[in-house]
C-alpha cells in the first residue's frame, strides 16, 4: 500500500533523525501509526527498538516490524530482561510486607489519630511508588506529600475544617517519617534483590550501566502512547540520547490518574500529523469531530477525517462492543445481555471473577479462602476499605460489588459468559480497557456522562487543581476512544453529544463513580 503523502513526509523525517534529536507525530484516532512507524524503520538501516504501551501491543508490532531491523518490547519488558538475573521473580512489596520488617518499630512514627500501623505502612509504600514513577534521583518530601494527599486530601481543596486540619496534621508530622521510612525500606529491598514492577524500572533510570545494557545495542527509539507515558520513562529515554520518534495523540490521553503524563507536550522537536483515519469514514469522523469540539479548549486546529472504513470481513474477534465507562457499568450492560439471551464475552472476567471470591472470603472472614494476589496482602476487610476509600479505583469497584451484594451475579457471569473474545461476536468493555481496540460496530453504555455534565465537572475543577482539570478534560478523551473503536456503526453517541437540556443535577455519588477505574 502506497503511504499518504502525511505518512511519506514522516518517514523521511525519521530516517534522517540523529542522536538527541525528537520528531513528534501526532496520531487521531485509526490514522494508521503502526504502518507509518514501520515505514519509518524500513527507512533507517540501523537497529531500533519500539516501545509499545502493553505487552499484546508490542507483540503485534514484533509481527508488523519481522523485516526490519527494529524490536519491539514494552518498556518494562526490556526492564526486566536486563534486571533478571539481580532479581528473579519480581516481588509484592506492600503494606503487610513492610510490617514485616522491623523499620516501623526502628522509625516509629508519631502516633496519629486514625493512623494504625497498617495505614503508615500503606503511605510509605504509596510514597515509594511516587518515587519509581517520577524522574527524581532520591526519595524526598514531595513523594510523601504525594502519598499523604492520596489518603487524606489536599487541604488547600477540602471544604469541612475538621477534615483539613485532619489532613494538615498528617502532613505536619507524618511527611519526615514517611520518607525515612520509605528511604530505609527501598535500600533494604534493593539490598535482598527484592524488586516490584515500579522499582526495577525505576533501575534503569537510576543506574547508567543498567540503562546501558538496556539500550546499548539501539541505534533509534520509537514510542507509542507517548501521551500516557510517566515521568520515570520520559527520563530513562531522553537519558539514552538517542534519536527518539514520539507517536501520540494528546486527545486519548486518559492514564494520568496513574501518573502518566503527556510527554509530547513536554518534548521539544519537529511537529507532524496523521490526521487521515483508515479505521473509520466520514460518518463517525464527523462524530469524533464534535466530541472534540465539545471540549473547553475546542479541540484541536487540525481536522481528522475518514478515510474508511476498514475491512470488516478481515476483523478477527468480536464483531461489536458494548463500551462503558465504568466496571460497574460493564458489569449491568452484560446481565442485560444475559437476561435478554445475547451470548457475550465480558473482558477480563476471570480476574474479576477471582478478585470477587476473594473480596467477598474476607468480608465474611474467611481468610483462608482469599487466594487473589491483590486482595491476599490485607489481614481484614477493615484493611481492604481503607485502601479502597484512599483512592484505590480498583479495590473501590471491589468494595462496591461486595457491600452492594452483587457477588452473586458476578459468579453467574462466570459461568455463563463466552470465554474467548474470538469466538464471541459481541464484547463488553470499559472506556479504558477498549484503548487500541477497534470493532465493526460499537453501542456506548448507559453509564457515560454526556458533554453537558462533562463541561460542569470540568468548570468545577477549575477551582481545585491542575490535577482535577486534567482528570475532567479526560473524561471528553475518553468518550472520544470510545466513540472511535467502531469501524462502520455507532450507537447510543446522540444523547450525549446532544443531552436533554433539563436533566437532574449530578450527584456526588456520580461525582465519585466518574473516577478512573
Amino acid at each position: 500500500m502506497k503511504p499518504t503523502q502525511e505518512q511519506d513526509r514522516i518517514g523521511d523525517r525519521a530516517s534522517r533523525l540523529g542522536p538527541g534529536q525528537t520528531l513528534k507525530v501526532i496520531a487521531f484516532a485509526g490514522s494508521g501509526k503502526t504502518t507509518t512507524l514501520t515505514l519509518c524503520a524500513k527507512r533507517r538501516s540501523d537497529r531500533g527498538m519500539y516501545l509499545a504501551f502493553n505487552k499484546a501491543i508490542a507483540d503485534e508490532a514484533k509481527v508488523r516490524l519481522g523485516r526490519t531491523k527494529c524490536g519491539a518490547s514494552t518498556m518494562h519488558g526490556l526492564a526486566y530482561g536486563v534486571m533478571r538475573e539481580i532479581m528473579g521473580e519480581p516481588a509484592r512489596v506492600n503494606a503487610r510486607s513492610l510490617m514485616e520488617t522491623d523499620l516501623l518499630e526502628r522509625h516509629r512514627p508519631p502516633m496519629i489519630k486514625g493512623w494504625g500501623s497498617y495505614r503508615v505502612a500503606a503511605a510509605v509504600c504509596r510514597t515509594m511508588v511516587a518515587f519509581a514513577n517520577s524522574a527524581d534521583t532520591e526519595i524526598g518530601p514531595s513523594h510523601a506529600l504525594e502519598a499523604l494527599i492520596d489518603s487524606v486530601g489536599d487541604p488547600d481543596f477540602l471544604a469541612g475544617d475538621e477534615a483539613r486540619m485532619k489532613a494538615e496534621e498528617a502532613i505536619r508530622f507524618l511527611t519526615t517519617p514517611l520518607v525515612e521510612i520509605a528511604t530505609s525500606y527501598w535500600l533494604r529491598c534493593i539490598e535482598e534483590g527484592s524488586y516490584s514492577h515500579d522499582m526495577y524500572l525505576k533501575m534503569l533510570d537510576l543506574d547508567d550501566g543498567i540503562r546501558q545494557d538496556a539500550f546499548g545495542r539501539f541505534r533509534y527509539l520509537m514510542i507509542d502512547e507517548a501521551q500516557d507515558i510517566n515521568p520515570v520513562q520520559r527520563s530513562i529515554i531522553f537519558k539514552t540520547g538517542l534519536p527518539i520518534i514520539a507517536v501520540g495523540d494528546p486527545y486519548q490521553q486518559i492514564y494520568s490518574w496513574r501518573g502518566a503524563e503527556n510527554a509530547l507536550r513536554l518534548m521539544t522537536g519537529e511537529e507532524l500529523y496523521l490526521t487521515q483515519s483508515f479505521r473509520f469514514g466520514e460518518e463517525i469522523a464527523e462524530i469524533a469531530r464534535l466530541t472534540l469540539s465539545a471540549r473547553p479548549d475546542g479541540g484541536p486546529a487540525q481536522r481528522l477525517t475518514g478515510l474508511g472504513p476498514g475491512d470488516t470481513a478481515e476483523h478477527k474477534g468480536p464483531k461489536g462492543a458494548i463500551i462503558c465507562r465504568t466496571n460497574i457499568g460493564m458489569l449491568d450492560e452484560a446481565i442485560k445481555c444475559l437476561n435478554a439471551g445475547h451470548p457475550v464475552h465480558v473482558d477480563k472476567m476471570e480476574d474479576l471473577l477471582a478478585d470477587t471470591r476473594s473480596a467477598q472470603a474476607l468480608f465474611e472472614g474467611r481468610t483462608e479462602d482469599v487466594t487473589s494476589p491483590e486482595i491476599r496482602q490485607f489481614d481484614n476487610w477493615e484493611q481492604l476499605e481503607l485502601a479502597a476509600e484512599e483512592g484505590d479505583p480498583s479495590l473501590n469497584k471491589l468494595v462496591k460489588l461486595v457491600l452492594g451484594r452483587r457477588t452473586p451475579e458476578v459468579e453467574r457471569l462466570g459461568k455463563l459468559h463466552q470465554k474467548s473474545p474470538d469466538e464471541a461476536r459481541l464484547m463488553v468493555c470499559t472506556g479504558h480497557r477498549s484503548k487500541g481496540l477497534e470493532f465493526p460496530a460499537v453501542m456506548m453504555g448507559d453509564d457515560w456522562a454526556d458533554v453537558d455534565r462533562l463541561r460542569k465537572r470540568h468548570q468545577t475543577a477549575l477551582g481545585k487543581s491542575e490535577k482535577h482539570v486534567t482528570a475532567a478534560n479526560e473524561e471528553f478523551n475518553l468518550l472520544y476512544v470510545g466513540f472511535t473503536r467502531a469501524m462502520t456503526r455507532l450507537r447510543g453517541h446522540q444523547r450525549l453529544l446532544f443531552p436533554e437540556p433539563d436533566q437532574a443535577p449530578e450527584t456526588r455519588e456520580e461525582e465519585r463513580d466518574a473516577r478512573p477505574v
